[in-house]
């Protein structure tokens, strides 16, 4: 009975963790640039709270029948240093407020890692409650569309945006009319669009013929109705490399593409670190993010071992050349490079270990057929978006998306139990 209670709470906060319903806790630095700061302000989401409950009453059911066990690994390990790590670094020159949102995070992350691994529900009962909410987004992001102004269910964790309202995301439709994108009940659609994609590469190896192409559509279509570019652009390098890969019979020629792109990945980042300053975008957008790339280096030259989780945008205005206005206090637009400033080269330098090290164990005992390759897009889609945001960064859901990415890879390549190494 306890089992099966825990079964539909693991479900409805799978369903309902996009939407965003949140109340502030903290906000010591919230107001400090003239408008709201959302990076430096302490949020609790009541999703958050049903995880806990979850993840107490697994607790419970696990010591009730004793058969709970853990074995340390690299992976672990790597992870405690890397919080470790942000902690020192955060208590030096930070503010360590933030820093245990930050680890609050983490820790949701884990337990999130566990209970999809340890199979509270089973991964296509998941797979099924993850369509069905990502339908109701993409319908719901319609809606707001169509009518180019939120629905009103602020209840349910909406933004309130329209065409007139200053700061929301927007499309130029015709001269002087704006066309708000779709937001679903995300804070923006960017992160729509990567939810949307993350679902979509982790469903694909539990779809079927007609239901298989009825997703893709749908759920292509949905990511594309977002607008964002960034998400488009990796969605079609995930198609690529499944069809790649399935003309590819040969373990070491996957393994080396894998390494090939991963090293076009840091090189290129690494390029646009040391060269921003010289790209010249007309594009406003662009040339923003291009602007706090330059801020990014600039401060992480000054602290090398970095400036401390959610404390980018309380140090960007002391490494900027110009002025910044309220609504630029914003974390840089790269993954990889608020990880660099945040946490030091330190930081970065476990986070890309850790990455490696999944991407090599995967490549050494992949699964055969499909499922295997199908398997490891959705980690590779994950790395790719990195460059082009910060949410997977310091957002709840971007977060949550790499838990259930990591976990559903390590239930398909391994799926035994957490008795197992990750």
């Amino acid at each position: 009975m306890l089992n099966k209670l825990n079964q539909i709470l693991w479900g409805t906060f799978l369903f309902t963790f996009p939407f965003s319903l949140r109340f502030v806790v903290y906000e010591q630095f919230s107001y400090r640039f003239g408008n709201f700061n959302p990076w430096v302000t302490g949020f609790i989401y009541l999703p958050e709270i049903l995880l806990g409950v979850v993840f107490i009453l697994w607790l419970i059911e696990k010591f009730r029948i004793l058969h709970f066990t853990f074995r340390i690994s690299w992976s672990w390990i790597l992870l405690f240093l890397f919080i470790v790590n942000a902690g020192v670094i955060t208590f030096l020159n930070g503010n360590l407020i933030l820093f245990g949102f930050f680890a609050l995070r983490i820790l949701e992350a884990i337990i999130i890692y566990l209970l999809i691994v340890d199979q509270l529900l089973p991964p296509k009962t998941i797979i099924k409650i993850l369509l069905a909410a990502a339908s109701l987004q993409i319908i719901w992001g319609w809606m707001q569309w169509k009518l180019n102004h939120s629905l009103g269910l602020t209840w349910l964790g909406e933004a309130v945006v329209s065409s007139e309202t200053m700061g929301v995301a927007k499309t130029d439709v015709a001269e002087g009319i704006k066309q708000i994108r779709p937001y679903g009940s995300f804070l923006h659609p960017n992160i729509l669009a990567a939810y949307l994609m993350v679902i979509m590469f982790i469903s694909l190896s539990y779809l079927k013929k007609y239901r298989l192409l009825f997703w893709l559509i749908f759920l292509t279509g949905g990511i594309y109705f977002t607008h964002s570019r960034a998400a488009a652009l990796i969605t079609l390098v995930g198609f690529g490399a499944i069809i790649l890969f399935s003309f590819l019979k040969e373990i070491k020629i996957k393994r080396w593409i894998s390494l090939i792109t991963l090293i076009i990945l840091i090189l290129g980042n690494v390029w646009f670190f040391q060269n921003s300053y010289a790209v010249k975008i007309t594009d406003t957008s662009w040339q923003e993010r291009l602007e706090q790339n330059v801020i990014s280096h600039n401060m992480f030259w000054q602290n090398p071992i970095g400036v401390g989780t959610s404390n980018f945008t309380l140090e960007m205005e002391n490494f900027s050349a110009d002025k910044l206005m309220p609504w630029n206090f914003q974390p840089v637009h790269n993954t990889y490079f608020l990880a660099l400033n945040e946490t030091g080269a330190q930081g970065l330098i476990l986070l890309l270990i850790a990455i490696a090290i999944i991407f090599y164990r995967y490549w050494k005992t992949p699964p055969d057929g499909f499922l295997g390759d199908s398997n490891f897009i959705p980690l590779l889609v994950l790395v790719l978006i990195a460059p082009f945001d910060h949410f997977l960064w310091d957002s709840f859901i971007g977060i949550i998306l790499i838990a259930i990415t990591i976990g559903f890879f390590r239930t398909n390549i391994n799926p035994e139990s957490i008795e197992s190494n990750l």
